[in-house]
């Protein structure tokens, strides 16, 4: 066995955060941490929204043959 003591670290899927207002707070604090502490990131994020909701417009948009029709067809027959 080793001697040495276990590192005690933070495990963020170990946190009980839920919906609403409490997780969008999270998910906001988190984001500035990360635009603080990681300065390349301040540079990519603008262009990652406008692509977000660029891809978000194109699926709003996209018509399906049918609501709830199956996308992955089976095999055809022979």
């Amino acid at each position: 066995m080793s001697s040495q003591t276990p590192q005690v670290q933070i495990n963020m899927s170990k946190l009980h955060v839920s919906g609403g207002s409490a997780g969008g707070f999270v998910a906001i604090a988190t984001m500035f941490i990360f635009l603080a502490g990681v300065p390349l990131i301040r540079y990519i994020f603008p262009a990652a929204i406008l692509l977000g909701c660029a891809v978000a417009l194109v699926l709003h948009f996209k018509r399906f043959k049918a609501p709830g029709a199956d996308w992955i067809l089976p095999p055809p027959t022979q």
